[in-house]
C-alpha cells in the first residue's frame, strides 16, 4: 500500500511545486507592471513633448541662413536620444503587459481546469449566442462564435478582416465549412473575455477562453470600414 502512494504523492508536490513558480513569477511581473503603469501616462505626455521640441529644432536647422551654434546642436541631439529612450520604454511595457497575460494562461492550465473568473457581463454561455452585428468587438466575437457554431459561412467571413477573408476564402472552397464548423465548436459550452488590450483607435486584442475546452488565445480585432473584424491570433 506504502508503494503505491508514492507516485500520486510525488505526483502531487511537482504540480504544488510548478504552481508556486508561475504564481510568484506571475506575482513579480504584476508588480513591475504595477511600478511602470503609473508612469506610463507620464512617459507618454513626455513624448509627446519631446517630439514636439524635436519638431521645432528640426524646422530651425531645415529653414535656418546660419548653422546652429553647438549649444543648440546639443540640445537637438539629446532631444532625439531621449525621444528613442522613452519610445523603448512604452514598448518594454507593452510586452509586460503581454507577459502578465501569459503567465496568467499558464498557470490556469497548471493549477485547474475551472475558468477564469471574469466579470458576469464577459460570460457568454452557448445558449446565449446569436448574431450580434460588428459594432463593437464583443459583437463581432459573439456574431463569429456563433457563425461557426452553425455552420453559418456568410455571417463567419463578414466577421473577418479583408485580408484574412480572402485567405479563408480560399480555404472553404470545397463548401465543407456547413459540416465542419460546428465539429470545431462541439466541446464548446461558452466563452469568457479574459482581458482587453487596446493598440490603438482601430486595433485591440482580446484575450478569450472557451469553456468546455479549457482553451485560451488572443484575438486581434481591427476596425476596418465601419465596423469591428477578426484579422488573426496574436
Amino acid at each position: 500500500m506504502t508503494g503505491r502512494r508514492i507516485l500520486p504523492a510525488a505526483t502531487l508536490v511537482i504540480a504544488l511545486a510548478i504552481i508556486a513558480a508561475l504564481w510568484g513569477m506571475q506575482y513579480e511581473a504584476n508588480q513591475r507592471l504595477k511600478e511602470q503603469a503609473d508612469s506610463a501616462r507620464q512617459l507618454r505626455a513626455r513624448l509627446d513633448g519631446l517630439e514636439v521640441d524635436n519638431f521645432r529644432l528640426s524646422n530651425i536647422v531645415a529653414q535656418a541662413n546660419t548653422p546652429l551654434a553647438e549649444a543648440q546642436l546639443a540640445e537637438l541631439q539629446k532631444l532625439r536620444e531621449e525621444v528613442q529612450q522613452l519610445r523603448h520604454r512604452t514598448n518594454d511595457l507593452q510586452t509586460l503587459q503581454r507577459e502578465v497575460r501569459r503567465l496568467r494562461a499558464e498557470l490556469s492550465s497548471v493549477g485547474s481546469n475551472a475558468p477564469p473568473d471574469v466579470a458576469s457581463e464577459d460570460i457568454y454561455p452557448r445558449g446565449s449566442w446569436a448574431f450580434a452585428g460588428y459594432d463593437t468587438p464583443e459583437d463581432t466575437l459573439e456574431s463569429v462564435t456563433w457563425a461557426i457554431s452553425q455552420g453559418d459561412e456568410s455571417t463567419y467571413l463578414a466577421g473577418l478582416s479583408p485580408e484574412l477573408r480572402n485567405e479563408m476564402q480560399a480555404q472553404l472552397a470545397d463548401g465543407s465549412f456547413a459540416q465542419m464548423a460546428p465539429l470545431e465548436m462541439g466541446n464548446a459550452t461558452g466563452y469568457r473575455i479574459v482581458e482587453r488590450e487596446s493598440i490603438s483607435d482601430s486595433q485591440v486584442i482580446y484575450t478569450i477562453y472557451m469553456d468546455g475546452e479549457n482553451d485560451q488565445v488572443d484575438m486581434v480585432l481591427n476596425y476596418t470600414n465601419g465596423v469591428w473584424a477578426v484579422s488573426g491570433e496574436n
